[in-house]
């Protein structure tokens, strides 16, 4: 009964937090996108565009003529000659074939009403200073707001675990505990919780939680198994009770439990994910969850549960995983591997994940068991043809295989460049949650390394959606840090068609690319870059960038800039991140630390953060 109390006090306290966070995930669902939006992968037929609404200074919603790569008319610039127009020619991270249209995918009743959407303010931007406290990092990985729900859900245990009991004289209380969280581990491992979706958290923002929990788990299964181990052998009884049947089975799920541990720890999961990793997890929850059931039957309950969270998960895993041919290419200058696949072009939201499978035998016979985490580098329901593109970065065996793959004619077309495999796609997961970025002021999205996929993906989104009146955006700027250069320039071509649709949208566009080394002096002068284009030799000033894009979203309210539906009052500026820990920490403390009183003119500043690795 005193376990069944605990697991309440759990439900209750996360109870609390999906009523804090419900408000916000009710006026997502709102609209009607997200309800499509962000689930499961399809195909959709998308109407070729022709002409796009635009609403003019006046009000009046009138009907631009589609121009040559958003250009406006008046405007000599010759795009093609210059930076490339074809996808093929210029290989970048996303297509840009989709932003040389004018057109735009809005529906005819969405052209007339200017849907733009509703935006309500998180928690981050209504108590700052809390959240930038809550955000601090203590660790690798671990920040004073994951270190407090940690703490909480130890203290809970702890104090149901010792409650008038002595854990020597009394250990089968600390069995009940690790019985009781079997479940409560298995939910916040898998890739469908129930828990993420309810407080909008994707699976990899939990997953610490996962890995505290079962280590609390093992460590009650231990202080269990101790404290009868000392009962036994104070009597002098050890080897006759531990050769009962049902201690035997308790020896066998202590093994499984200590196995899961012992097999889980960063140096196993950074190395060896796919070939210990896994397989010793599987193998281990299967022996502990048998033996536990054999050990004492009231645990039989708690597996029963534990199985069917995990069977869900599996069954949801298997209908969202699309089987479809893609198409390899690759990109020698920034060392991924673009990949493309358009029997699949809508299902997900921006700044989401899937994860890819390779079922060809290129990649070696193990290759059809991997499956590896990628973000999205495309806008959903694209004109372009391509469908789904993924970028994928050279940085261990899987991903070199990959790569290797793309380059061999034998597996592509008759030139040579590319392939065409069969992939297994499972997703989308992550995301912004209940976040909505289209309904912010302004937007600053900063990226380091192949970090760049998930901010490209962010900000065509921003741009189709101000096209289809869906989009409240009017400064969006993006910020690129690479080691070398030569990075930029098979980039240059998206840049620039992104940055001349931009100069007929609502939303205006600056994008930045910093680099920390360079091999030549003189590199700058290799480059020929359009306006709005900028390349810099150090590292970002993210405070002053910040600033520059909240000052533009102020003098872009005032000067009325904006929707002739949209009311109000500015509703602040989203700044998403990907990249290495340490640009993340500056972004962070940049967003901590900016002005209350600059803070409060654009309506607040939210944080959206993306790790490279969980």
């Amino acid at each position: 009964m005193l376990m069944i109390n605990m697991d309440v006090l759990l439900l209750c306290i996360f109870g609390l937090f999906v009523l804090f966070l419900l408000p916000r995930a009710a006026i997502r669902f709102t609209h009607k996108r997200e309800w499509t939006d962000g689930h499961f992968l399809r195909y959709t037929e998308v109407n070729a565009p022709s002409v796009s609404a635009r609403s003019s200074g006046r009000g009046a919603v009138t009907i631009t003529p589609m121009t040559r790569a958003h250009i406006p008319g008046n405007t000599s610039y010759d795009f093609e000659d210059k930076w490339g127009s074809s996808t093929d020619a210029s290989h970048t991270y996303v297509s840009h074939a989709d932003l040389l249209r004018k057109g735009s995918t809005a529906s005819k009743r969405e052209r007339s009403m200017q849907n733009v959407p509703t935006h309500m303010s998180g928690w981050s931007t209504m108590l700052p200073t809390l959240a930038g406290f809550l955000r601090t990092p203590l660790h690798r990985g671990m920040t004073v707001g994951k270190a407090a729900v940690a703490l909480t859900y130890f203290g809970v245990v702890l104090y149901f675990a010792l409650y008038k009991s002595n854990p020597m004289s009394n250990p089968i209380r600390a069995g009940f505990v690790a019985v009781s969280q079997i479940p409560i581990v298995v939910a916040l491992g898998t890739k469908n919780n129930i828990v993420g979706a309810l407080i909008g958290f994707g699976y990899e923002r939990l997953n610490y939680l996962h890995r505290f929990a079962g280590r609390l788990c093992v460590l009650a299964s231990n202080v269990h198994a101790v404290g009868y181990f000392y009962k036994w052998s104070i009597k002098g009884t050890f080897m006759e009770s531990i050769a009962e049947p049902d201690m035997q089975s308790a020896l066998v799920a202590l093994i499984g439990m200590d196995l899961l541990f012992l097999l889980s720890t960063d140096y196993v999961r950074t190395n060896f994910y796919n070939s210990i990793f896994i397989p010793s997890h599987i193998g281990s929850v299967i022996m502990l969850l048998v033996a536990v059931c054999y050990h004492v039957p009231y645990a039989l309950p708690y597996v029963l549960a534990a199985t069917g969270i995990y069977g869900l998960d599996r069954l949801l895993r298997l209908v969202k995983t699309r089987v479809a041919v893609a198409r390899l290419r690759p990109l020698p200058d920034l060392g991924v591997t673009r990949v493309e696949i358009p029997s699949v072009n809508a299902g997900w939201r921006a700044g989401q994940h899937v994860r890819l499978r390779v079922l060809s035998t290129g990649m070696g016979w193990r290759a059809w068991g991997e499956s590896h985490p990628f973000t999205i580098a495309s806008v959903p329901r694209s004109h372009s043809g391509e469908g789904m593109v993924l970028m994928c970065k050279k940085a261990g065996d899987w991903t070199n295989k990959l790569y290797d793959l793309a380059q061999r004619a034998d597996y592509g077309e008759a030139n040579g460049i590319g392939s065409n495999v069969r992939v297994a796609v499972e997703g989308p997961y992550g995301g912004p949650g209940h976040a909505i970025f289209a309904s912010f002021s302004g937007a600053l999205f900063v990226a380091g390394g192949s970090g760049i996929t998930f901010a490209l993906g962010a900000v065509q989104d921003l741009m189709k959606k101000d096209l289809e009146c869906k989009s409240r955006v009017r400064t969006i700027e993006l910020v690129w840090t690479v080691q070398d250069p030569s990075a930029l320039q098979p980039m240059i071509p998206l840049f620039s068609s992104m940055l001349a649709q931009a100069q007929d949208t609502y939303a205006s566009l600056r994008i930045s690319v910093f680099y920390t080394r360079a091999s030549s002096p003189d590199v700058l002068k290799a480059f020929r870059l359009p306006p709005g284009l900028t390349l810099s030799p150090s590292r970002p000033r993210i405070p002053a960038i910040l600033q520059g894009v909240v000052d533009r979203s102020v003098t872009l309210f005032s000067g009325h800039k904006e929707r002739q539906l949209s009311e109000g009052e500015l509703s602040g500026v989203i700044v998403g991140v990907c990249g290495p820990s340490g640009l993340g920490n500056e972004v962070r403390k940049a967003v901590t630390s900016f002005p209350s009183h600059r803070r409060k003119a654009v309506g607040g500043l939210e944080l959206h953060e993306e790790a490279f690795g969980w």
